[in-house]
């Protein structure tokens, strides 16, 4: 049984008094009862209500349709209207009050019942859809990439604030317009294709654009329905300018220091190959004579390998180069150990 507080808008007394009793015979609360509409309007607001009933025909300068416009525009109030004959609603008018329902006297209780519980489950739904509504808007607008959604033929039907801005007009007045109506404005002439190819095999398109110094991540993602329909295609455009940047220093730095890294190896490559020179000529020599001149090649040879393990050289290549050709140090990747194993 629901516990919902319900205020009535009725002319006639002696109908509201029954109403009242029905309403509470069904558990739910009256809040207030109102004959007029500018009673109402002042009334309504002060009170803890979920729902309205109101009678389309009132005394004073405010029928049920005008009050039940203002009571839907500035406090969100699911109205069912009552009335003795349903000529007497103006449709036109009426419409425009979103109303929860329509009850013609007279009527029973039950279908009284019936009318307000169907008018209370669809307002909490259309509430709670609301606020999901509120949360995904203000998710979508805290995220800085530009996002859309279309529907199958290409039309706007959500946007955050950031695709708005990329756009130059606001959310409202995008909502329903063609996306490629927005190139080149906006959008790039690219996108044509890519919505083409997109919808065509029905898959996810990433690709990276410029626009001037700019670089964005475009991302097109068709949403289709379980009978493998597109029913939406969300488009999203991230900045990767300043991942652009890096990778454009790093590139620069490493090509730079591959260079150094190349010339060090070069001069020292000078610097190790004329020891070895002079101990292969003492080779020829009688090693006891020349031990001590030997000694001190091999030495300077170990100095220049040592100074490169101290930084002459900063690249890990030249050291497993040195390794590979002139075995000082210890093995540290497979190849090296697979080299020393073979020349064994």
């Amino acid at each position: 049984m629901s516990d919902a507080s319900i205020f009535i808008v009725e002319d006639e007394l002696i109908v509201a008094d029954d109403i009242r009793l029905t309403l509470e015979n069904l558990g739910y609360t009256v809040a207030g009862i109102a004959q007029t509409g500018e009673t109402a309007i002042h009334q309504v607001p002060a009170h803890f209500t979920d729902l309205v009933l109101m009678d389309v025909q009132l005394a004073g300068t405010m029928d049920g349709i005008e009050t039940a416009e203002w009571i839907h525009t500035h406090l969100g109030i699911p109205v069912i209207f009552l009335t003795a004959h349903a000529d007497d609603i103006n449709l036109d008018r009426a419409k425009v009050t979103e109303p929860y329902g329509y009850l013609v006297k007279p009527y029973d209780e039950r279908e009284l019942h019936s009318i307000i519980e169907m008018a209370l489950y669809k307002h909490r739904m259309e509430k709670k859809t609301r606020e999901n509504e509120r949360t995904i808007r203000a998710l979508a607008n805290a995220i800085p990439d530009a996002i859309l959604l279309l529907d199958p033929e290409q039309r706007i039907i959500a946007l955050n604030e950031s695709m708005a801005q990329r756009l130059g007009q606001s959310p409202a007045a995008l909502i329903g317009s063609d996306i490629l109506s927005h190139i080149p404005r906006g959008l790039p002439a690219r996108i044509r294709e890519h919505l083409v190819e997109t919808i065509r095999q029905c898959r996810t398109l990433q690709y990276e654009e410029s626009e001037g110094d700019r670089w964005f991540e475009v991302v097109l993602s068709p949403l289709p329905e379980p009978g493998h329909a597109i029913s939406r295609i969300m488009i999203q455009y991230h900045d990767i300018t300043d991942l652009k940047l890096i990778e454009q220093r790093m590139h620069e730095q490493g090509i730079a220091q591959i260079d150094r890294n190349m010339e060090q190896f070069q001069i020292l490559n000078d610097k190790i190959r004329n020891p070895l020179q002079a101990i292969l000529g003492y080779i020829n020599l009688d090693c006891e004579q020349s031990k001590s001149r030997i000694v001190e090649q091999v030495m300077q040879i170990d100095n220049l390998v040592t100074r490169l393990d101290h930084g002459w050289v900063e690249s890990e290549k030249v050291r497993r180069f040195l390794y590979r050709h002139y075995h000082h140090g210890q093995p540290d990747e497979p190849d090296a150990q697979t080299d020393k194993t073979r020349e064994a």
